[in-house]
């Protein structure tokens, strides 16, 4: 987070803890039951002077940017060129692998040609099994064969992975490089207000899901940013994830591949600290859509869209939110919250007070900002801090209306009276089409890819094609659909190869169905679909015949 009006770095006394990485479901490393041979080759990353680091990680946070407290060290280490196996009696097979980055507080690894095979597991732990990360298994291959690990705690670590005979030779492993935190942060401040804390948090259950907690990366270095996932007009599912344009001015290609978003990294109950960070749940890899381009809020309202890379659909897939959105003008009323990742904590909430007031950051392009301002609750005094960059603003409808650029809150027991100062969010309403005239300087070619024309739009469980239904087929079986918009009859016409039953369900928005219809192929191709009566808004449509399935968008915009 930018803070605009006071520098302050908070330095602390005690390590933040990264002991609490939690097991994931499966079997123990099986060196714990197994006499396997103890020569693990160790690998001792090259030795590097972190105070130059050091230095320039506090200055660059000094100047409003987001924390920054790790480097990554390319590496090039695989099943078949380092480590040794050990052989079972029985034919199954484990590789271990030492390595040590001399005066690392945390290490965390990234993979890639990453692919575990049905049976294997993958473990990572420290000297001791002091902690234990994993264990991962093949519901973790994220289809663009990337993958990274959490933290853990020292200078060393242990890779063991187990492939059974079964699976002898699938398995990829290429640990393509290694992030040695070299900078203990401060938690976040003692004002702050657990997500899972009520009455505070009990209303937003469903939106905390699709916020994240982020690791971006520019260059060699790494730090912490928020951000969320987010609905489009589509209804497909794009892993869209919306932040700060800050958060990765500089970010290459490759360094966007090496971003990390975690879901679910929350502690369950409010009041536990910020070290109870507890999930899994992470993908790595984003490829970078549209953004301001504006120097971080300099002359724009500082967005980024990146789309996650990964292709898989893990089990805690389902419990995601992606969080619905709002381009009107309006300001957010007193009540609008932001959920954040403040210092890379877990998450919290923040409450305003009174009306937001448009504003700028830079100075130099009005309106760019809402200018907010907390108040105290329950449970604390939620205000805003370095990790919580690229948050969402929420109105009082549950919808994003803006992305944190920065400002000047503190807890008060930080900074005197920082708790009234105010914090500005990008407008969402400005990221629409104000930072410039093309594609990728805009969220409307992302967000409203229909170009319904829609203000808002409400956020969802799986919002994949309205129901979670995924294309099966390129075939259409519906080649159009006019007017669309349409001011209540519909007339579809039916690719003239289809000769079987088309059966047609009609879902709103909020993935009830509203309508079912079965046609028989007609003389002339055509379907009239009548939603006269219905609810004005998006519909989406799930065509199926025996061979195909398909789906399509209306806009129902009734004269009234």
């Amino acid at each position: 987070m930018k803070k605009q009006y006071i520098f302050l770095i908070v330095l602390a006394l005690l390590l933040k803890s990264f002991s609490h990485a939690q097991e994931q479901p499966g079997f123990s490393p099986l060196s714990l039951s197994e006499a396997l041979n103890d020569n693990i080759p160790l690998i001792v990353i090259t030795a590097h002077d972190f105070t130059k680091d050091i230095a320039d990680a506090e200055v660059f946070q000094k100047q409003g940017n987001y924390p920054r407290f790790a480097r990554s060290f390319d590496l090039n280490l695989s099943l078949s060129n380092s480590g040794n196996w050990s052989t079972l009696s029985n034919g199954d097979r484990v590789w271990r692998l030492h390595l040590k980055s001399n005066g690392a507080i945390a290490i965390s690894l990234y993979f890639e040609d990453f692919f575990l095979p049905e049976g294997s597991t993958l473990h990572v732990y420290t000297p001791e099994y002091k902690q234990v990360s994993g264990s991962y298994t093949y519901l973790d291959n994220q289809g663009n064969e990337l993958f990274s690990t959490e933290f853990l705690s020292g200078e060393e670590q242990i890779i063991e992975y187990f492939e059974p005979l079964s699976a002898k030779g699938q398995g990829k492993l290429r640990i393509a490089s290694l992030a040695h935190q070299y900078r203990t942060l401060a938690m976040a401040e003692d004002c702050e207000v657990n997500i899972n804390c009520s009455p505070e948090g009990t209303n937003w259950q469903d939106e905390k899901k699709g916020v994240v907690r982020i690791i971006v990366k520019e260059g060699t270095q790494l730090g912490y940013c928020s951000g969320t996932l987010i609905n489009n007009t589509a209804l497909d599912c794009k892993r869209y994830i919306l932040t700060a344009f800050h958060c990765g001015t500089t970010a290459s290609a490759a360094d966007f591949n090496g971003w990390k978003f975690y879901f679910n990294y929350e502690a369950p109950l409010c009041s536990q600290g910020d070290d109870i960070g507890i999930s899994n749940n992470v993908f790595t890899g984003c490829v970078k859509k549209a953004g301001s381009e504006d120097n971080g809020g300099s002359t724009g309202s500082d967005f980024l869209l990146v789309q996650m890379n990964a292709t898989t659909r893990p089990s805690w897939w389902t419990t995601v939110y992606w969080n619905g959105w709002s381009r009107s003008t309006s300001a957010p009323a007193s009540g609008s919250i932001c959920i954040h990742h403040p210092a890379g904590s877990n998450k919290k909430i923040s409450t305003t007070t009174g009306l937001s007031t448009t504003s700028t950051w830079g100075g130099s392009v009005l309106g760019t900002h809402w200018r907010v301002f907390w108040t105290g609750t329950t449970n604390g005094w939620g205000v805003t801090e370095g990790g919580s960059s690229g948050s969402p603003l929420f109105n009082t409808n549950s919808q994003v209306v803006g992305t944190l650029t920065g400002g000047g809150s503190y807890c008060n027991s930080v900074q005197p009276n920082g708790q009234t100062q105010a914090d500005a969010f990008g407008k969402l309403s400005y990221h629409w089409t104000s930072n410039g005239t093309t594609s990728i300087r805009q969220l409307k070619p992302w967000l409203d890819p229909i170009n319904s024309g829609v203000t808002s739009l409400n956020g969802g469980f799986n919002p994949c094609n309205g129901v979670g239904i995924q294309e099966v087929t390129e075939t259409e079986v519906v080649t159009s659909i006019y007017p669309n918009p349409s001011n209540g009859r519909f007339t579809l016409s039916v690719n003239s190869g289809i000769k079987e039953e088309v059966e047609i369900t009609t879902y709103n928005f909020a993935g009830q169905a509203v309508m079912s219809n079965r046609m028989e192929s007609s003389p002339d191709g055509k379907f009239i679909l009548d939603l006269t009566g219905q609810p004005d808004g998006l519909y989406l449509i799930h065509i199926k015949t025996p061979a195909y399935t398909q789906t399509k968008s209306l806009m129902l915009f009734q004269n009234k």
